[in-house]
């Protein structure tokens, strides 16, 4: 038995639309320790450095650095991060948060 072209693109539509589907609510324990990060992100720029030493061809030692700096779009909005806290807690559980936000 052959299958259509059409078939295909219907089942890849249906398998692509079960994919975008809302996640499962997250307890809400879970959700205060995943939505911490983002929260303490509102209140800084994420700043990372690093530095690194290698070896190159022969004897030839190399040193390596960069600097990394991440803004969040709630930061650059000036949001309360208790706000984005809450807001984040409920989206991912559906219940408020049990505990206060702590940075």
């Amino acid at each position: 038995m052959r299958i259509s072209h059409v078939t295909y693109l219907v089942l890849a539509s249906v398998t692509g639309l079960t994919a975008c589907a809302d996640p499962q609510p997250v307890s809400v324990e879970q959700a205060m320790a995943e939505c911490s990060y983002r929260a303490r992100s509102a209140v800084k720029p994420d700043v990372r450095v690093g530095i690194g030493v290698g070896t190159g061809t022969r004897t030839r030692t190399r040193v390596h650095g960069g600097i990394g700096i991440g803004l969040s779009a709630d930061y650059l909005k000036g949001r309360d991060p208790a706000e984005v806290y809450e807001t984040c807690v409920v989206a991912k559980s559906g219940e408020k948060p049990t505990e206060p936000l702590r940075l």
